[in-house]
């Protein structure tokens, strides 16, 4: 697939030559020199930087490129750690599997339950297809860790499952892009905060990618450092200016470190640039109803909940809206309602919290958030943090309990 021409520049053996720049290409041209064997880091910096400053970070972004190009073709870049690294040719995958790729990648942008699970179905059938179709397994890590905060799938079930497609990474490709973010990610569900720092900070050593950004975002809300969680999620903006969720966390991030008005800014900047999102929707009128509650975001959040599709957030939603208008026994409707009537597990029970803590029902949330603590609830790390917690959780007793099982 990948030869050296006649001047030692790599090229497509049935090709021309591959668009690289003069770094990466001279990084390819020794690992090409010696397929079956890996190249040293001094060799990389004797050859390919020929006595220019080599560090460990820019060589890793090296390789991040050219995993990148490489990819397609079939082709991995092992890590072996203290060594170096070295190429390995597989099989290519299909352009049909490739296509599919790219539509579980869309599916998953779009971020709607529906959207989740076809995902998964379309990245489960990839990854046991095309094994060397590495970026499969990310992207089905990444779906499962967006269904557990859904509360599609139970937190110790999908996060094994993940666990298991990262294990088949082996020790030599574990700097394949969006391995350490995605390992991070599966450790903030399980609670394990400490050991998804250390795959962060592996991650964004080498790269920047959108999703690694907004998994970090995700992992510092939890960790409680909104200053930090706004600065990536601002990063991200700039990456990727209309990417929606991308935005709610900006907006959550925000209320998250006192910046309401900001906020509310943000989620009606994102509804012009996303018209009619339900999901967006709901999510403004939660934002607004924290910052700035006021009678007319009750009639939007009914109409949220109208017909027999709508969605199991929006009730959540109109029993925090009502709560935060003062609203106690309309609150009390829908939360008694949705709690004894609805399929909900721990963690979506947990989302009920919220009202009951704001008109006053304070016992009856923290219930909710101990029976979700006790089913190790995946979502229970951003719940915890929610704004419309900060006044009375960390002032209680059994609620300090359990901040510290969870946090630690």
């Amino acid at each position: 697939m990948i030869e050296l021409d006649d001047m030692g520049v790599p090229r497509l053996k049935q090709g021309g030559p591959l668009k690289l720049a003069p770094k990466e290409r001279a990084v390819l041209a020794q690992l090409l020199r010696r397929p079956d064997g890996v190249v040293s880091k001094a060799a990389f910096a004797q050859e390919a930087w020929q006595g220019e400053e080599m560090t460990d970070e820019s060589l890793a972004r090296s390789i991040s490129r050219l995993r990148r190009v490489l990819k397609p073709l079939g082709t991995t870049l092992e890590a072996h750690y203290g060594l170096g690294y070295r190429l390995v040719l597989e099989a290519p995958s299909t352009p049909q599997d490739l296509e599919t790729l790219a539509h579980a990648r869309q599916l998953l942008v779009q971020r709607t339950p529906a959207a989740v699970t076809r995902c998964i179905e379309l990245a489960r059938g990839l990854c046991a297809r095309s094994a060397g179709l590495l970026e499969a397994r990310i992207v089905l890590v990444e779906a499962l860790v967006v269904a557990i905060l859904w509360g599609q799938l139970p937190t110790a079930a999908g996060v094994a499952e993940g666990m298991a497609l990262l294990a088949d990474f082996g020790e030599g490709r574990r700097d394949f892009p969006g391995f350490h973010a995605a390992r991070a990610s599966l450790l903030d569900l399980a609670w394990r905060f400490d050991e998804a720092d250390e795959h962060f900070t592996l991650a964004l050593r080498s790269e920047e990618r959108v999703d690694t950004l907004m998994a970090y975002s995700r992992h510092l809300l939890c960790m409680d450092r909104c200053a930090e969680a706004v600065d990536v999620l601002r990063r991200v903006r700039q990456l990727a200016p209309h990417l929606l969720h991308a935005r709610m966390n900006l907006a959550r991030a925000l209320v998250q470190g006192g910046a309401g008005s900001e906020a509310v800014a943000e989620v009606r900047a994102a509804q012009v640039d996303h018209p009619g999102t339900p999901v967006l929707q709901a999510f403004a009128l939660a934002i607004e109803a924290m910052v700035a509650p006021r009678k007319e975001l009750e009639a939007a959040a009914q109409r949220m909940t109208d017909g027999a599709d709508a969605q199991p957030f929006a009730w959540s939603v109109l029993a925090f809206v009502r709560s935060r208008l003062g609203l106690r026994d309309a609150t009390l409707d829908i939360v008694d309602a949705m709690l004894l009537c609805s399929a909900t597990d721990a963690g979506e029970r947990s989302l009920y919290a919220a009202p009951l803590a704001a008109i006053g029902e304070t016992a009856r949330a923290r219930a909710l958030l101990e029976a979700a603590a006790e089913q190790g609830c995946g979502i229970l790390g951003l719940v915890l943090r929610d704004p419309a917690h900060a006044h009375w959780l960390p002032a209680d007793p059994a609620g300090q309990c359990l901040l510290k099982r969870v946090f630690g």
